[in-house]
């Protein structure tokens, strides 16, 4: 019996009837998840891994929702081009993708460096968004935990599962919540074939942090949701944004650090099915 790959084995333990599928945009081979119907719903996933990143919300959501979870490029199952990797290159690459998909409004969830892409999207092309939801989002702020940020640069020059544990076990207020292969596939990307472009290539311009006039100028629904214990970007930076993005609210999710999604997924779920809402 052939082993599943890492990839193959999240994929079985989402809770949907998911499908993978693969697209064209902006020139780059885009792979995504997709599961549900009803409203669009667009999962954004941070510098790591790809779109399972996601595996434990994306069946609960797609009770309700259109879920699509992209592999942003130079991450999971996409292509891995030489590319800038900055913030016009990832929202242009959006649009295209979600113009490929049809979808001409949906909400937006992003997370770390997926949520710094989402704000410029958002910017860029407020017509397109309906609602817009921040988990411990990159780009909010300039004090970072820079032992971690090492760490992460460590693990991208030598991708191994120790370096990743080790990495895990700062990401995480309890990285037993995620699943052996969740760990193991991040290292798994990070060997492919440029596999380690996005981090060096984009030398972290994707995640430059937004002017107090930029974010007062976001004029899509925004709601932040963070872990009390994020290490990466501490709430002050959620703070922050929920003063200055115009009727933003800020949550914050205890015993769940970079990832309230893969720690606390009943209350994330709940949290963004309640925003989500009709009014």
């Amino acid at each position: 019996m052939t082993k599943l790959s890492n990839f193959e084995q999240l994929l079985g333990i989402i809770d949907a009837d998911v499908q993978h599928h693969y697209i064209d945009a902006a020139g780059i081979r885009t792979s995504y998840l997709e599961a549900g119907s009803g409203p669009a719903l667009v999962l954004l996933h941070g510098a790591g891994g790809g779109a399972v990143t996601w595996y434990k919300v994306i069946g609960p959501l797609s009770r309700h929702f259109r879920v699509i979870a992209f592999d942003r490029p130079g991450y999971g199952e996409s292509e891995k081009p030489s590319a800038p990797y900055d913030k016009p290159f990832n929202t242009n690459w959006l649009l295209q993708a979600t113009d490929r998909l049809g979808l001409k409004r949906f909400s937006l969830i992003g997370n770390s460096e997926g949520g710094s892409v989402g704000i410029h999207f958002s910017l860029n092309y407020p017509e397109r968004l309906e609602k817009l939801i921040l988990v411990g989002s990159a780009g909010l702020g300039d004090d970072w935990n820079k032992a971690i940020i090492f760490k992460m640069a460590l693990y991208k020059l030598f991708p191994s599962p120790i370096w990743g544990d080790l990495l895990g076990r700062n990401v995480m207020q309890n990285p037993d919540d995620a699943h052996p292969a969740w760990h193991d596939y991040s290292t798994d990307v990070l060997k492919s074939k440029g596999g380690r472009r996005a981090f060096f290539q984009g030398r972290g311009r994707a995640v430059a942090t937004y002017t107090d006039e930029e974010l007062q100028a976001v004029r899509t629904p925004t709601l932040l949701i963070w872990g009390k214990d994020e290490a990466f970007f501490p709430v002050v930076h959620g703070e922050r944004a929920a003063r200055l993005i115009p009727g933003a609210r800020l949550e914050v999710i205890s015993g769940a650090g970079h990832l309230p999604f893969m720690e606390k997924p009943e209350l994330f779920c709940r949290l963004v099915e309640g925003f989500l809402a009709p009014v």
